[in-house]
């Protein structure tokens, strides 16, 4: 391979989609798997700022800064105790945030901790967002309550609002009606919704919700093939579904990401297992590059709004299942109880199905099982500026994490950049804008050069294919040694 002429294959422009940054797994592990009281207590300046161990968050994500929000989750903006009464409050906490409120009044605080964190890289600041009004500061209408809030964050340049729990989550009216109002008093500020399709044609984003990590990729692909059924029609919103911490199917598949995970690998701080990234399954938090992978496609091709009829799911379902060994440690707890999971362990395996593919504004990829018969989840897409994208997401299976090396061939109808994730055999894109004589230039997506690889695959008109060791090599290339990242690459064909 060459690097000729050091070509970059990535704009130098912000990430446009709303991908964020989330800190609550993070305030989890802070707290050593602590109450979500505890959880609550310690989302402060001094957990975000402070460089001790396990504090500064703010600090996470050097190489993807630029390209997410940093969002603050439940109780940034209520103090440590007698919380309850303020949910809603919506502007930073005196007690957690001294510095930030320190002389200045509410919508000052708010923004002088914005410019705080975008001094330090990220392209804004978000907060989680209690549904409904606190009791300490209502004193007009709902309406009213809402319009003060909403014109403190568009004059702070406060981002993103994380729509959530509280005494109106599952009032579709009140969903609908608080993001009609942020159209209109906050423009700048990205509201995503959660819990009711219902309301996705009225959210800027829509966030498909918590999954454990054991089965996020099978029950992650089962909420997108639910919420896409879901939307047929919409209005005038973004309608983003976020994928939440499923990085490369929100690049590939032209959704958005909240990413959870955070460089504090291993153990919880009092030496107990992380439950909620098992370092005995996928090792999620040994992933960070595929963040900075994911955020970077979005510059070449964003997330674009939601539409079901642009969906097509393959007929078949794969079975992912995980057999525990030691339940307390290897899953959070709280997850036992939920139907989601809880109904779906038997005999000490939990077992989860979801279609084998999903593919936006484009066909299936034709996938060849491999020598044990074995196929890996895909998701593809072809994005409305032309780029398309594929991922192969890993299988779970006894208590093994692994992803099924397959030639997989894919029609990328006219495209010439493709946005490429994942493990394979092979991979042969066809397109209509791949000739015969074609100069082929790839890129790992956290790095900044391109290397030509015309001499390392097969060209010839209207197909290319890439061979999976060398999508493996060039998309691995700008990982730390201790990154277990997988592969992230951008290929492009030139005259």
């Amino acid at each position: 391979m060459e690097n000729k002429d050091f070509i970059n294959l990535i704009p130098s422009r912000k990430n446009p989609s709303p991908d964020y940054y989330c800190t609550w797994q993070t305030q989890l592990y802070a707290t050593s798997g602590g109450t979500p009281a505890e959880q609550r207590r310690i989302i402060n300046e001094h957990y975000i700022f402070n460089t001790d161990f396990p504090c500064g968050w703010a600090y996470f994500y050097e190489k993807a800064r630029d390209d997410l929000y940093f969002v603050m989750d439940d109780s940034w903006d209520v103090p440590e105790t007698d919380y309850q009464k303020y949910y809603g409050c919506l502007f930073p906490d005196s007690g957690k945030f001294p510095e930030a409120t320190r002389g200045n009044d509410s919508t000052e605080a708010l923004a002088s901790l914005t410019e705080r964190i975008k001094s330090i890289g990220w392209k804004g600041l978000g907060g989680w967002v209690c549904a409904q009004e606190s009791e300490i500061f209502k004193t007009g209408s709902t309406e009213d309550y809402w319009i003060s809030r909403l014109k403190a964050a568009q004059k702070a340049g406060f981002s993103y609002w994380k729509v959530d729990w509280g005494k109106k989550a599952s009032d579709a009216e009140f969903r609908k009606a608080l993001s009609r109002l942020a159209r209109i008093y906050a423009p700048e500020l990205t509201l995503e919704n959660a819990m009711l399709e219902e309301v996705i044609p009225y959210s800027d984003a829509f966030r498909t919700y918590d999954v454990p990590a054991l089965m996020s990729i099978p029950m992650t692909m089962e909420k997108i093939q639910f919420y896409a059924g879901a939307v047929r029609e919409r209005g005038d919103f973004k309608s983003l579904l976020n994928c939440e911490d499923e990085a490369y199917i929100a690049a590939a598949g032209g959704f958005t990401m909240g990413i959870m995970r955070h460089p504090f690998t291993g153990a919880f701080p009092d030496g107990r297992p992380d439950r909620s990234f098992p370092e005995i399954h996928r090792n999620i938090k040994s992933k960070l590059t595929e963040v900075t992978r994911a955020v970077r496609w979005h510059r070449i091709a964003p997330a674009y709004a939601l539409d079901g009829n642009e969906f097509l799911f393959a007929g078949s379902e794969l079975q992912d299942s995980w057999k525990f060994e030691n339940i307390k440690d290897e899953i959070e707890q709280w997850w036992l109880s939920a139907g989601t999971v809880k109904d779906f362990i038997s005999d000490g395996v939990l077992t989860k199905s979801a279609v084998s593919g999903i593919a936006r504004r484009c066909s299936l990829p034709s996938v060849i099982p491999d020598r044990n018969g074995d196929i890996p989840f895909t998701v593809s897409s072809l994005n409305p500026g032309g780029a398309y994208s594929i991922v192969t997401a890993g299988r779970t299976r006894a208590r093994e994490y692994f992803t099924p090396l397959c030639d997989i061939t894919a029609d990328a109808e006219a495209s010439t950049v493709f946005g490429v994730f994942g493990y394979y055999g092979s991979l042969t894109l066809l397109s209509s804008g791949i000739k015969k004589g074609m100069r082929v230039l790839a890129q790992d997506l956290a790095d900044d050069r391109a290397a030509d690889i015309t001499g390392l695959v097969s060209i010839k008109n209207g197909s290319l294919t890439v061979p999976g060791r060398l999508i493996s090599e060039i998309g691995r290339t700008a990982q730390p040694a201790e990154d277990t990242s997988e592969p992230g690459i951008v290929i492009t064909v030139k005259p």
